[in-house]
């Protein structure tokens, strides 16, 4: 692409920006900006009225001891911390930048609670460590008069279903052990956090592993509903536990945080459904996806927000579908030693793949939700939302589309257009990406809610293609996907048109003439070059196969008056 091209791209795609509003997608338009005190927080720290350091301590807080916050932070209808683990996190990892007093109050919520009842779950794996009266007491019922109130017991029941379903079934490590056998969750009042995972001491593995313990809140009594047909407490109990003990597990591979957050967070909110694929609870982090495919996957911070991190558990969604949930683990393992992008290349290298030509197929998948649904890609994506499309393109051919909002790496746009029938040949894909980084681009058709899925059209190095559709009146839509497969670069930019090339053009040049006489004869008998974008292209007289009366086909059309090309519709 020249550089003139690029800037009147940069031009439209600006006044493109103003008809944002036309794109269609997910119904639900809730922004990344959230109220709440993590956004008071944020918005705080972004407009310099307070530093860094102070904005992690008072993240802390809020997740820890919200109650002990500036005023001007309590926020009225507290928003909802899914997590607290990554607040903790950047709170051990960036220590030296809060203040002296600030490190010991720090300290001191950090520290393991002292609670002054425990039981030991039913497999004995856990100490579920609890109060029963005060402001950390767990509500009191005991239908099954045990001694230990049902609240508890539950808690103990799930995590022993998370331990067997990480390590007994699927393999993994456990968390390194602290004094005894047993690892701890202590339940407490946290606000409106629903939980979160402590990191302590590093391991003795050659890797960085590190021991934890888990807090969860007592009572759940903020918990908005969930699909759990008992009941939403017991649902945000169920993943909760799950959740959290997946990042205990993460742990006990590799501690992962800051800009590997997109990938610790997804997996665990992967793993909180597969073990209690009843809840349906992270179906509130999917709007932080599918109405921004433009953004970044690996984003960590997009719009001061953390719960695009949890909305990204559909890539892990995605890899366990394609390649079995194993393969999971198998990122797991190779992240002991490198980043999440080399192990998940890693990890697909077995496969005969890398991240960058399955990411084109995955983009694909998501637009196949709610009323578009197929059970090929998401197994929930009938109560997915929609994601967002833009632009909608009335008529195909098309000339010069560019991006409305051009998509970050290791992100994509959505392109729906509708077959003019009053043309016919091999519709011709003609897309060119920005060359400074590299692209993806997968299509699909629709006719009749039958989809033709195809998740790698082949791009070069310059980030051009040229596939073409057969037939392609033949369609009802048309659903183009350019993608950035590689991770870097936001806004990048490209030029998309299509174009008709007949029937009987067996060497693609826009044209039917006596070299595609000479091309069908090389293919046929002298091992040359299949027909291009398409095989049935060379089958002019349209009946299922190619042949030397094909040959006699275009000689007659263009030297006898004989009759056109024609497509195979069997």
């Amino acid at each position: 692409m020249t550089i003139a091209g690029k800037i009147g791209i940069a031009i439209c795609a600006i006044l493109l920006l103003i008809t944002h509003s036309v794109m269609s997608g997910s119904e639900d338009n809730t922004d990344y900006r959230r109220t709440g005190s993590i956004g008071l927080i944020e918005t705080a720290y972004s407009t310099g009225k307070i530093v860094r350091g102070d904005k992690i301590f008072y993240n802390l807080q809020a997740v820890l001891d919200p109650g002990s916050l500036p005023e001007e932070y309590k926020a009225g209808g507290e928003s909802i911390i899914r997590s607290g683990t990554p607040f903790v996190n950047e709170a051990l990892d960036n220590w030296e930048m809060m203040s002296p007093a600030q490190q010991a109050t720090a300290a001191a919520l950090l520290a393991r609670p002292d609670n002054d009842s425990v039981y030991i779950s039913p497999d004995s794996h856990f100490a579920i460590h609890y109060n029963i009266g005060g402001s950390n007491g767990v509500p009191p019922e005991d239908l099954d008069a045990s001694g230990v109130p049902d609240y508890v017991e539950r808690i103990g029941i799930y995590a022993d279903s998370s331990y067997r379903r990480y390590h007994n079934n699927l393999g993994y490590y456990p968390p390194p052990s602290d004094i005894d056998s047993l690892y701890d969750i202590h339940l407490l009042y946290l606000g409106n956090a629903y939980g979160v995972t402590i990191r302590e001491s590093a391991g003795d593995s050659a890797w960085q592993d590190y021991g934890s313990h888990i807090q969860i809140h007592n009572n759940f009594s903020f918990a908005p509903p969930n699909d759990d047909p008992e009941g939403t407490v017991i649902g945000a109990q169920k993943v909760t536990v799950a959740h959290e003990y997946f990042h205990a597990t993460q742990m006990a591979y590799a501690y992962k945080g800051g800009d590997d957050l997109w990938w610790t967070e997804g997996s665990a909110v992967f793993f909180e459904n597969d073990v209690y694929d009843e809840v349906n609870d992270h179906y509130y982090y999917l709007p932080y996806f599918f109405n921004y495919p433009d953004t970044f996957l690996i984003d960590t911070s997009y719009l001061g927000s953390y719960l695009h991190n949890y909305s990204t558990f559909v890539w892990p969604e995605y890899l366990a579908k394609k390649f079995g949930v194993e393969i999971i683990r198998s990122v797991w393992e190779h992240l002991r030693y490198y980043d999440p992008l080399t192990a998940m290349d890693s990890a697909l290298y077995p496969f005969g793949k890398d991240m960058k030509n399955v990411f084109p197929e995955f983009t694909l998948w998501n637009y196949f939700t709610r009323n578009r649904y197929d059970t090929a890609f998401h197994d929930d994506g009938a109560d997915y939302p929609l994601i967002v499309v833009g632009p909608v393109v009335p008529s195909c051919p098309f000339t010069g589309v560019m991006p409305i909002i051009p998509p970050d790496g290791l992100a994509s746009n959505y392109i729906v257009t509708y077959p003019d029938t009053t043309v016919n040949g091999v519709l011709v894909i003609d897309f060119d990406g920005d060359n400074t980084v590299q692209w993806g681009f997968s299509y699909a058709t629709v006719k009749d809610a039958q989809i033709e899925a195809v998740p790698a059209c082949e791009v070069d190095y310059l980030g051009r293609t040229n596939c073409g559709i057969y037939d392609f009146v033949r369609y009802d839509s048309l659903i183009f996907v350019p993608c950035v497969v590689s991770q870097w670069q936001d806004d990048n930019l490209y030029l998309f048109s299509t174009t008709i090339h007949p029937f009987g053009d067996i060497d693609g040049s826009g044209a039917v003439n006596v070299l595609d006489i000479s091309y069908l004869v090389n293919y046929l008998y002298k091992g040359g070059a299949r027909p291009v974008y398409d095989i049935r292209m060379g089958d002019p007289d349209c009946n299922g196969h190619i042949n030397i009366l094909d040959i006699s086909y275009i000689i007659s059309y263009l030297y006898r008056g004989g009759p056109e090309p024609c497509a195979y519709r069997p």
